[in-house]
C-alpha cells in the first residue's frame, strides 16, 4: 500500500513540476486534499510535503515547455485527484479501495510530452 501512495506522490510532484498558469495552483491544492484523505483513511502521510510556495512558482515557470493539451491533462489529473472519495472508514478494504481511485487518475497523465514531464 505504501508503495502505491509514494508512487501517486511522485505523480503529484510531476503534476507541480510541469505545468503552468492555474494548474500549478490546483495541483498544490490537489495535493494537499490527497494528504487529508490519505490520513482520513489511516495511512502514513510520511513523505508527503505540502508544495512550498517555490515550488508552486517554478511550476509557473515551466509553462513554456507544455503544451495545452499537457496542461489540459494535467488539470485533469489535479480535478482527478481532487474529487475522488476518500475512505469511508479505516479497514485495509477501504484503503485498497481508495488506492484504485487514486490510481485511475493516472491515466489523466497519458501522453503527457516528454518536454512537459521532464521539467
Amino acid at each position: 500500500m505504501k508503495n502505491i501512495l509514494f508512487g501517486l506522490a511522485a505523480m503529484a510532484s510531476l503534476t507541480l513540476t510541469a505545468c503552468g498558469g492555474n494548474v500549478c495552483d490546483d495541483s498544490a491544492d490537489a495535493f494537499n486534499s490527497l494528504v487529508d484523505k490519505v490520513s482520513e483513511c489511516g495511512l502514513p502521510t510520511t513523505g508527503f510535503e505540502a508544495p512550498t510556495d517555490a515550488e508552486i512558482e517554478s511550476c509557473k515557470d515551466s509553462l513554456d515547455s507544455c503544451t495545452d493539451a499537457d496542461k489540459d491533462k494535467l488539470s485533469e489529473y489535479a480535478d482527478c485527484v481532487s474529487d475522488v472519495k476518500g475512505c469511508s472508514d479505516k479497514t485495509a478494504s477501504e484503503q485498497q479501495a481508495f488506492a484504485l481511485r487514486l490510481t485511475a487518475c493516472s491515466s489523466k497523465l497519458d501522453g503527457v510530452s516528454d518536454a512537459c514531464s521532464a521539467q
